[in-house]
């Protein structure tokens, strides 16, 4: 079969990050094919297989997911959470994160997730995040999110 896909991140003209993702009837040289064309449009691809989020929002669900909590438990707000973040090396803590890509979009995506995955409890969309989608705060494209712009 010759179908790969082509996962790229929020903003795509910035973000470096590609996955390439193959089904299970792609052939390898399909998707090394789509790999080295990736390289050349200056990106970073990396083979992922056809699984609910690949390997980026599995592990970047966690990402926002668990932040989310602890801010909604009272540990700590999202200023705190993301200078910490930032602190240890990420480029963007997760409510920054969350504001750039869009709430509705991040939510869409962990609810998504979420049913993909057996509504496995780790993927589960949080109701602060719905709140703010409900009173359209977006974030940076509506001008509040989890910050105000």
């Amino acid at each position: 079969m010759l179908v790969v896909g082509m996962h790229f991140f929020n903003p795509p003209h910035l973000m470096k990050l590609v996955e390439v993702v193959s089904g299970k009837e792609t052939a390898p040289e399909i998707a090394q094919t789509i790999f080295e064309l990736t390289k050349k449009f200056g990106k970073h691809p990396v083979m992922a297989k056809d699984r609910p989020g690949f390997i980026v929002n599995r592990i970047g669900k966690l990402y926002h997911t668990e932040p989310i909590k602890i801010l909604e438990e009272g540990i700590a707000d999202a200023e705190t959470i993301d200078a910490l973040m930032e602190a240890t090396g990420f480029k963007m803590g997760p409510f920054k994160l969350i504001d750039l890509i869009g709430v509705d979009a991040n939510l869409n995506v962990t609810k998504s997730l979420y049913e993909l995955m057996n509504h496995e409890e780790k993927f589960k969309p949080s109701v602060t995040q719905q709140k703010l989608v409900d009173e359209g705060k977006l974030g940076k494209k509506s001008g509040e999110g989890f910050y105000k712009y």
